[in-house]
């Protein structure tokens, strides 16, 4: 079965978890159906909202991802905009005449109608509906106007709006992909407006004619939008048009699982998780489950595993929670996967913006290794990193760190001075992790003291952290010299 999916911004801000949760579904839906699109129209209608570069930092988010359209709005090669495909065009400010055609249509056939109430007579008729504790809705004041007194009022540029003429006494029903059957009636619902009186249509009327036009086949949208869904019905019956199926995906919460996620529990734009080091594999296999699930206790799919699985039947009802310390997880999974090189590729930029000595060689390969089990994201390979490339300051701090337990200053510096002893004597080539470990756990069996006592200093002086890659690790990568200085400095503390 063919499928076009849509999903239809606005260039009003950065893509965020939500809507970017509502692409992968609809990359999901369309990748192992032959001959289906994943298409992108951009909904700028409400002008004055428009940020500029708020479209092309969402489509290079996308491209991040590896979901970018196959139609419609998209980036060429270049990075410039562009749009692809022969529905066109694929942005909204760009089709007002197909909107006024379509608007003017409705109210010839008297399924629309002209409202020419100016601001003053609305807010005054909301303050009645308040003062009297009623919904707020419009009172189809203009709605019994004739049709000839309507276009003559139109036609003398007299200013006005169209409202949808909402029939009265309708049941509504819709079977909606998630939810199943969705009823409304219809004496519930407002005569809302479908055209302004800007020329611009509104998010009802421009949405159901683009989709119609495009040949949508499933909309995927947040349950938010489920209200709208008896407006989109009767617009599509007002028009004889058949309706696209509609999939309504429930709301993503916040880590404490009581309010949507939002910026605060830190929903940051998307391509801000590209810069912090996330890894787009992860991010997507994190969103495709939220709120979807494959009926297993598998945790981690490939791409094309997880388009076999899907499908909309499997999307949940109930709210999901987003978890950062899961992502977290997820994403230090995927960089456990990854090559060696590919790490230190991806280490490099953060080590080289904190002004560490570090540069692409087999010594940045070696710290990679020995990193690569620590790491949730690449903008950590700093804090675990630095002592890598540079020498842990010679303070109250450091000398504190390298004192274990049940032990005091006196017997660490007897420690560390004994352990350089042994250190001395190993030639170069013995400077490898099988070896220190065997020379210096044989001197701490010798002298009956405990790995704490003689390990942890050598460690602490070797970093300056209390947590790092052990101490036979960090003495084999840092090698003799630089070892037995960072040593010398601890002990002479």
């Amino acid at each position: 079965m063919s499928i076009r999916a849509r999903y239809a911004p606005s260039p009003t801000g950065d893509l965020h978890l939500g809507s970017l949760r509502t692409v992968i579904f609809d990359w999901l839906l369309v990748h192992e159906e032959p001959d289906s699109s994943l298409i992108l129209r951009v909904e700028d209608t409400d002008q004055s909202r428009v940020v500029p570069g708020a479209l092309e930092r969402q489509l290079q988010a996308l491209a991040w991802m590896g979901v970018s359209p196959t139609e419609g709005v998209c980036l060429d090669e270049q990075g410039n905009v562009v749009e692809i495909g022969s529905y066109g065009p694929y942005t909204q400010s760009k089709r007002l005449e197909i909107y006024k055609k379509y608007a003017d249509e409705l109210v010839a056939a008297g399924k629309a109608y002209r409202c020419f109430c100016t601001t003053e007579r609305l807010e005054t008729m909301r303050a009645e509906q308040q003062a009297n504790h009623l919904p707020p809705r419009y009172d189809r004041f203009c709605r019994s106007l004739t049709a000839e007194e309507s276009a003559a009022r139109a036609a003398a540029g007299e200013s006005c709006v169209i409202r949808h003429a909402i029939p009265d006494n309708q049941e509504v029903k819709f079977t909606d992909q998630v939810r199943g059957e969705v009823l409304f009636q219809s004496n519930e619902l407002d005569d809302y407006v479908l055209m302004k009186s800007d020329g611009y249509p509104t998010y009802q009327l421009a949405n159901v004619v683009d989709d119609h036009l495009m040949e949508i086949t499933h909309v995927l949208r947040g349950e938010e939008w489920l209200p709208s869904l008896p407006k989109n019905v009767l617009l599509y019956e007002a028009f004889g048009w058949t309706p696209p199926k509609f999939a309504h995906l429930p709301v993503i919460l916040g880590p404490d699982g009581k309010h949507k996620l939002s910026k605060r529990d830190g929903d940051v734009s998307v391509i801000d998780y590209d810069q912090k080091g996330y890894l787009p594999d992860a991010l997507f296999n994190m969103l495709a489950m939220i709120g979807w699930s494959p009926g297993t206790e598998e945790e981690f799919f490939t791409r094309d595993s997880l388009a076999k699985r899907f499908s909309l039947e499997r999307v949940q009802k109930a709210a999901a929670v987003f978890n950062f310390q899961r992502l977290d997880y997820v994403n230090g999974w995927y960089i456990r996967q990854m090559q060696i090189g590919e790490v230190a590729e991806r280490i490099l930029p953060y080590l080289v913006a904190a002004n560490l000595p570090a540069q692409a060689g087999n010594y940045l390969l070696t710290v990679a290794a020995a990193i690569q089990e620590r790491l949730k994201h690449f903008d950590e390979a700093e804090e675990v990193a630095w002592f890598f490339f540079k020498r842990p300051e010679p303070n109250e701090t450091l000398r504190g760190l390298l004192i274990p337990k049940k032990t005091d200053w006196e017997a660490t510096q007897k420690h560390l001075r004994e352990s350089m002893q042994v250190l001395q004597g190993l030639a170069e080539d013995q400077w490898v992790p099988d070896i220190l470990d065997e020379n210096l756990r044989l001197h701490i069996a010798m002298n009956n003291y405990k790995n704490l006592e003689v390990l942890w200093p050598i460690r602490a002086a070797l970093t300056g952290v209390p947590a790092s890659p052990g101490a036979f690790e960090m003495l084999s990568i840092l090698g003799k010299e630089e070892s037995l200085a960072r040593l010398e400095r601890a002990v002479s503390l």
